[in-house]
């Protein structure tokens, strides 16, 4: 092997070293510290609380799974809409606001390594938030109602299911929970504060859902379809009826890309600025 090669596969060691470091850096401020811990019981508590009422909507009610009902809920977008800025608010803005952010760009790490470090960790924490839902599908009675995308009662008084990979909802958390986990880091890395860090990024996300809602408020226009297509409703509903789509995936991983490039411009100028 070349002088090169060894010297090439040598940086790529150190520089994924370093990424690591950033990253272990980042999840320990989650799991060894009271505020991570905090989330994450409001996270479990929330999830019941949701489990709860699809139980009591679907006592009432035929012809969805429960993690319709779960996630079809005004409890759930208002847990969903809150959560990203707590995960994200302190990511760049502690570290302004502590006078660590100075030494974080004058040591031998490169911007991306920074934001993508803090990137996976904040996404990787936000990921196990709803690792306890796994859980559910294991319990004895429940599991048919979670798993099924229709229940009917037939005449007989039989309830016949029909099977789905219940894989769709939680995909679709975790696809757009990953493009909003990046807008927060965004946010932060726009001031030193974390109450206006977290306040601009939860507006975003706001009018962001309320985007996908226009066509319920003006009807449908020539525009129309663009809305339906930025609609996270929608893709929601979508994905737990089964309907497994590509285009949120195509969506969502473009603006994660774009937005994580503009936390990047944004570091970088606060590095040659200073």
């Amino acid at each position: 092997m070349s002088e090169n090669a060894n010297t090439s596969i040598s940086r790529t060691r150190s520089w994924f070293y370093t990424l690591r470091t950033i990253f272990a850096r980042e999840i320990k401020s989650f799991l060894c510290t009271p505020f991570g811990w905090v989330i994450l019981a409001c996270a479990i508590a929330m999830q019941g609380f949701w489990l709860q009422t699809a139980i009591q909507t679907m006592s009432k009610a035929t012809g969805e799974s429960i993690m319709y009902y779960m996630l079809d809920n005004v409890n759930f977008w208002f847990f969903f809409i809150f959560i990203f800025p707590l995960v994200t608010m302190r990511s760049m803005a502690e570290e302004e606001s502590h006078g660590t952010m100075e030494g974080l760009l004058t040591a031998p790490v490169t911007t991306t390594q920074i934001v993508i470090g803090k990137y996976l960790a904040s996404l990787v924490f936000y990921t196990i938030l709803w690792l306890p839902m796994l859980l559910y599908p294991s319990m004895s009675d429940l599991g048919n109602l979670y798993t099924s995308i229709r229940y009917d009662v037939v005449p007989e008084g039989r309830i016949n299911y029909t099977p789905v990979d219940w894989y769709g909802p939680i995909s679709i958390l975790f696809i757009s929970g990953s493009f909003f986990i990046s807008l927060g880091l965004l946010c932060s890395s726009l001031t030193r504060s974390q109450i206006i860090a977290g306040i601009v990024c939860t507006c975003v996300i706001i009018i962001y859902y309320f985007m996908g809602r226009v066509p319920e408020l003006w009807g449908e226009f020539p525009a129309a379809p663009a809305f339906h297509y930025m609609s996270i409703s929608e893709q929601i509903s979508s994905f737990t009826r089964g309907l497994m789509d590509t285009r949120p995936i195509v969506l969502y991983v473009s603006l994660t890309v774009f937005t994580l490039a503009l936390t990047k411009r944004v570091v970088d100028y606060r590095r040659w600025h200073r």
